[in-house]
């Protein structure tokens, strides 16, 4: 089982994207099984609600991304709402999601 990163280290990916985005207000480290690891701006009992969301979701796009075109593997999606957005970048060892209130 791969290392999961540190909290330092979730510490200094949140700096660096709060400082280029400001618009974040939220975001997560959530592990391959939909586990929450770290987590900033969200309590910890709704970070488990987004982290199982979003791994059902996770794991259906790639399901499609890999049927429709023929193998490839998913790299980022991003959703837009009325209220704002989420981002979802999924690695190896964890899955970093922000999220983003509307302009």
């Amino acid at each position: 089982m791969p290392a999961m990163p540190k909290r330092e280290i979730f510490e200094r990916i949140i700096q660096n994207i709060t400082s280029k985005f400001p618009d974040v207000y939220a975001a997560l480290f959530i592990s391959p099984e939909g586990f929450p690891i770290n987590s900033w701006g969200v309590t910890m009992e709704r970070a488990e609600e987004i982290s199982a969301l979003l791994s059902a979701l996770i794991g259906k796009t790639k399901e499609v991304i890999y049927q429709v075109n023929e193998g490839a593997e998913m790299k980022f999606i991003q959703i837009q709402t009325s209220q704002g957005g989420i981002k979802i970048a999924p690695q190896e060892e964890f899955i970093l999601v922000t999220m983003t209130h509307s302009d």
